[in-house]
Parts: C-alpha cells; structure tokens; sequence
C-alpha cells in the first residue's frame, strides 16, 4: 500500500493504472494526460466541469488534462483510476492532448449506452490483464494494444462535438472541421482569436465558418472562444499565486473585468472565491491511500467479474441483493 498523488505509467506502454480508497481529495488535474476513473465499490463524489456527479458502483466517468477535480468519500470504497499519455506517438494522431472528451454517467445519452459498456469492458479487460498478467502475453504489449483500443473509442464516441453538436445530422467532415477549430483555439487562447482571423488561416469562408459554427454547436463562436480562456485559467488559480489581473491577461481576456464577468458566468462564482475554494480543499485534503494489486488481488477478482457479469446481462441486477465480499450473491 502506497500513499501519494503520483500514478506509476507501465513501462513500455503509453498507459498508467492507479488503485486506490479515497476520503478526500485535493483538487488537482493531470496535464497531457486523459484519466478514465471506473468506481468498483462506493458510491463515491467527484466534482468536476462544474458540478458535483455521484459515482455509482460500475460508473466511470473521463477527466481532460486540464479538467480540476477531485474525489470524496465517507464510507469504504474502492477506484481505479486509468491514465492515457495523449503526447504518445503510438496513438497516431498529433495533438490529442488538446481535443475535449466527455464521458460521463449524466451526460451518456442513450444512443451511446452501448459504446458506454463496450467502453467499459475494454477498462475491465485491461485492468484484468494488468492484475492477473498471463506468462505467455507480454503485459506491455497488451496494454498498449487496449489503451489504443480505448482512445480511438473516446474519439469516435465521446468526442467533445458529440457532446456539444446542436444536430444529430453530422458527419466525419464536420467533426474534424469542429476538432480543428478546438485545436487552434487551444493553441492560440492567450492571444486575440478572431472569427475572421480563423477563416483567413484556414482559407474557410466567413459566411460558411460561421453558419457552421452556429450549426454544430450551442454557443457562439466567441463564448467558445472565452469559455475555454475561463477553463485554462483555473489551472492557474488552483497552482499559482499569480493575481487576478496577470492571469485575465495571460490567458487572453481583453480585461480583468471581463474576465472576471465570463468566469463567473461560467464557473458560478469569482476567481477569487474559486480560488479560496480550492485552496481550503487543498489544505484539508485527506491522504489518498493507494493500493499494490497484492494487497487487493482478492478483490479486484470479485469486482472485475462482478463487473463484467453486469455488463453481460445487466437485467439480472435490477433486484435487491445480499452482499458479500462486494459481490450480490442470492
């Protein structure tokens, strides 16, 4: 049993696996990486994109590298918690690490239920081979091949444009043109990002850029544009003492004052109560307790096939049940 914030990445895969008992977390995020956190036992509280969701036993839910969150929990739980470089070149696709995923139990829609327990299979899997390696596989080989399984997965199913697209008519094109505009904006937030300046870079036609934006997405391309500015700047509240006016500046707000209007709009609170916040969370955080797969190997057998016998037929688990060592049993 170890008890630290840092995660250890599987040699030789692009991949990393915590697990771990949570009472309260400090806040913190994981930049360059994407964590998929699946609850074993609980139910156990995350607050995260702003809003705290309840992790029922089998839910998972996926933090972006810059997504600030953390975990609470009063009675015995149990988490496992997968980590996935997106700077990684086995992952074929350059500048991951700055597209936006959702996956969560609240914002599934049913159209995506299945993809959810495939989803949710392929974490089993991997966990499973990661706790019980075989002596004919090689651990590294078959991780890699499942945390590749599980991007492309995220990418065609949870994609960040699935989540925000105002239509269901969409197609492949629309989104790699959506995907682009999130990654130049990414890249270019702290500076002025214009509409117009959009279109000349990428020799897209005002009119057309902006029917589109409207098309495929809830918001105007501005408060996209500021809403992301506001994300990037609570990194900054959380793991600096910068004041207020330099990070409305370094993150590319015209003003402190407009600034100040966009995350409150956004966040449901000032950058200084925010901040306030996260430190006080931060200063009473309980030591996370983090486990060696010894010391749970009992378990994690239980809860992997538990697990993985709900997602088989899932109707048999709608009626009360006994349980033991974690498993509904008759």
């Amino acid at each position: 049993m170890k008890q630290n914030q840092n995660f250890d990445m599987i040699p030789k895969t692009p991949a990393g696996i915590s697990i771990y008992s949570v009472t309260q977390q400090a806040p913190h995020h994981h930049k360059g990486f994407l964590e998929i956190i699946y609850c074993l036992k609980g139910p156990v509280t995350i607050y995260t994109r702003l809003q705290d969701i309840t992790l029922k036993e089998g839910d998972i839910i996926s933090c972006d590298p810059f997504d600030i969150h953390y975990l609470s929990c009063d009675r015995e739980n149990l988490l496992v918690s997968f980590y996935f470089d997106l700077t990684d070149p086995v992952f074929e696709k350059p500048d991951l690490e700055r597209i936006y995923f959702i996956c969560e139990p609240l914002t599934t829609p049913q159209s995506k239920q299945p993809e959810l327990q495939n989803l949710k299979r392929l974490l089993l899997t991997m966990l499973y081979f990661y706790c019980f390696p075989h002596p004919g596989l090689s651990v590294s080989n078959i991780i890699t091949r499942f945390a590749v399984e599980v991007i492309q997965m995220m990418l065609n199913h949870f994609h960040y444009f699935y989540f925000i697209a105002n239509s269901t008519e969409y197609s492949d094109e629309m989104k790699d043109r959506f995907e682009s505009i999130i990654i130049y904006i990414d890249k270019n937030y702290s500076k002025k990002i214009t509409l117009k300046k959009l279109c000349d870079i990428n020799h897209f036609n005002y009119k057309y850029l902006s029917r589109f934006f409207k098309k495929t997405s809830f918001v105007g391309f501005s408060k996209f544009v500021n809403d992301i500015r506001a994300y990037k700047a609570a990194s900054l509240l959380l793991e600096t003492d910068k004041n207020i006016s330099d990070i409305a500046y370094e993150v590319g707000f015209s003003s402190p004052l407009y600034y100040y209007r966009v995350f409150e709009k956004w966040n449901v609170t000032t950058p200084n109560r925010y901040r306030r916040k996260l430190h006080e969370l931060k200063s009473s955080a309980k030591e996370t307790i983090y486990y060696n797969v010894e010391t749970k190997k009992e378990d994690l057998e239980h809860f992997i096939a538990f697990h993985f016998a709900k997602l088989q037929v899932p109707e048999l688990w709608l009626s009360p049940f006994v349980p033991y060592k974690g498993l509904p049993i008759e």
